[in-house]
């Protein structure tokens, strides 16, 4: 029950763009007695598919600025 708990706090957390890493790292850590280096991997894991569903709905909404975006990348190169 605690994992699934851990799960949605951090899932909505995320959702609002606040960083709900910190979230799950933290109750991984503290509530479930897992040790830091593995619960940032979690972390690794959880941030990939809320990513992707993050892109996917912009790109949706189109409220993505394709050529902004290009140039920001173009420049950290």
């Amino acid at each position: 029950m605690v994992n699934v708990l851990i799960g949605i706090i951090s899932g909505l957390v995320s959702g609002m763009g606040m960083g709900g890493g910190t979230i799950l790292i933290l109750c991984l850590s503290l509530f479930m007695g897992i040790d830091q280096h593995t619960a940032q991997g979690a972390n690794l894991v959880f941030f990939i598919p809320t990513s992707l569903v993050s892109i996917a709905t912009n790109i949706k909404k189109k409220i993505i600025k394709w050529k902004t975006g290009f140039i920001v990348a173009r420049m950290s190169v």
